[in-house]
């Protein structure tokens, strides 16, 4: 087998974010189309906090939480017999089909006798969780066998899907919208694992015949060796999740179309995140566990040292980005149709918020990985659970007390952010060598960002006012906001990339040094 150097995770990254980069485009387009169609009216927030509560379970069974269990044990297993290996992940797909069945029938039954829009709506995105989860463990067994494209272009498929339910009921009143586009996303979860299954099916008949992989056997010993880690990533996994839905409730208290607001500028944070906080990450797991397995643990620092490196290289510019382009991004995507001038006030705020915690967020798709890789899965779900509780009294305070707006919550959610790479760092006791590429990529974005406030205060400000006031018709409106965001990203980008050739800096390296 390859040794796992530098270049290879950055090889395997770059195929993650080129998958990725597609799925996030359609995303866009999906979230496009949802705010030109249905805005930030109260129907729809219902709908967005019911998809909150359900990606809770996604979460819970499905892509993070076996992927930080599966692919560790999948990696020992299979260093000792390929064929091993397979026969680990079919004995862990029935037994997960078989749990996942019995709970979301029980959730179904449970959600019956619950009142209110929002527990209706979660009722029928409900089955599509099945074939989430089962997405999940199939993307677990495509990157431990490097085949990252397809793990990350898949979810093209749910947002096709997704838009497509949004053309079909864009003319029903909303609160019949939502509910056929509720269905319509079950469909599309199963859309999204079908894409998968050819590759799956492929990588387990290289070692398993058919008559082998129809008789698993459920919750095998070798499963039961998976249980301890899995209830460790399910308290982890169901912090962050829960706590992420409990901002759509405090969200809603704190102004009835909150969780819009906060669902669009979240979509907006997390595609660099997704492009390369996600991709760094899902490319390093894999590498790490086998040079654990191998006791390289050299290599394995020198992983992690490379990789952090890597991400503030790639995520501070965005960082910056987002504070520089954040309202022109917003007015472009979303500000139009019943998408108006306060929404989008109000979005860019949460933006601007979400914003502060970008990085923080991004270090911690790293540092997670490096306590997944030994097994060590006490230490990232304590960091969770402390971040997810000063997360929580942070919400009390500023909505409550403060009686802020839905921004806050944004803010709250950084603060938590920014404390668990803090915490997650000090356990893990491995620092950076050098710290002259980073400073450097630092004052190239922050030079790039006030030069591009400058050129948008002295050139763009009538632009400005023209789109606050409001009234134009769609097509004068549409090309100030695109003459409004191109011109600044332009120059942003410009001048980041032309101080960053000038001061020799390298965007992306495949090397530790």
């Amino acid at each position: 087998m390859t040794t796992d150097t530098p270049q290879i995770v950055s090889r395997s990254a770059l195929r993650f974010f080129s998958g990725t980069l597609l799925s996030r485009i359609s995303g866009m387009l999906r979230d496009m189309s949802m705010a030109f169609f249905f805005g930030t009216s109260p129907a729809l927030a219902a709908f967005l906090l019911a998809y909150r509560f359900v990606y809770l379970s996604r979460r819970l069974f499905g892509e993070g939480l076996l992927h930080q269990g599966f692919i560790p044990h999948f990696e020992a297993v299979r260093s000792l017999d390929p064929k091993k290996g397979a026969l680990f992940f079919r004995d862990l797909f029935y037994s997960l089909a078989i749990f996942l069945g019995g709970c979301l029938l029980i959730a179904e039954i449970g959600l019956y006798f619950v009142p209110g829009e929002t527990a209706r709506l979660a009722m029928w995105m409900l089955p599509g969780i099945f074939f989430i989860c089962l997405f999940g463990l199939s993307t677990g067994l495509l990157q431990s066998e490097k085949h990252f494209f397809l793990s990350s272009v898949s979810p093209v498929a749910f947002n096709v899907v997704w838009i497509l339910g949004v053309v079909a009921f864009r003319s029903l009143p909303l609160s019949q919208a939502v509910v056929g586009l509720s269905i319509t996303l079950s469909f599309a979860f199963f859309m999204q694992w079908m894409m998968t299954v050819p590759k799956v099916w492929a990588s387990l008949k290289a070692h398993l015949s058919v008559k082998e992989l129809a008789r698993g056997a459920i919750f095998s010993p070798e499963l039961k060796r998976l249980i301890q880690p899995i209830l460790l990533g399910v308290v982890g996994v169901a912090a962050v999740q829960i706590n992420s839905a409990i901002d759509g409730v405090f969200a809603r208290c704190a102004d009835l179309e909150g969780p819009a607001y906060l669902w669009y500028a979240i979509r907006l944070q997390q595609l660099p995140l997704a492009l390369f906080g996600i991709a760094l990450a899902s490319a390093l797991l894999p590498s790490l566990s086998r040079a654990v397995e191998e006791g390289a643990m050299e290599r394995y620092h020198s992983l992690i040292a490379f990789a952090k490196k890597q991400m503030f290289t790639l995520v501070f510019p965005c960082v910056i980005g987002i504070f520089v382009l954040g309202l022109a991004s917003i007015n472009l995507l979303f500000g139009r149709g019943d998408f108006g001038q306060s929404a989008t006030a109000q979005t860019t705020l949460c933006l601007f918020c979400y914003g502060v915690g970008l990085l923080p967020a991004a270090l911690v798709q790293i540092l997670a990985p490096a306590f997944y890789s030994k097994k060590d899965y006490q230490t990232p779900t304590k960091g969770v659970l402390f971040a997810a509780l000063l997360n929580i009294g942070l919400n009390a305070l500023l909505v409550f007390v403060f009686k802020l707006g839905a921004a806050s919550i944004a803010l709250a959610t950084s603060a938590a952010a920014l404390f668990n790479v803090f915490y997650l760092s000090s356990r893990l006791g491995h620092k950076t060598e050098s710290l002259h590429s980073i400073v450097r990529v630092g004052v190239c974005a922050l030079l790039a960002g006030g030069g591009t406030l400058l050129v948008g205060y002295l050139f763009l400000g009538d632009a400005t006012l023209l789109l606050l006031k409001g009234g134009l018709s769609f097509p004068r409106e549409f090309s100030i906001q695109c003459l409004h965001f191109f011109v600044q990203a332009g120059v942003y980008f410009g001048i980041f990339f032309g101080l960053a050739r000038l001061m020799r800096v390298k965007l992306y390296s495949s090397s530790s040094k």
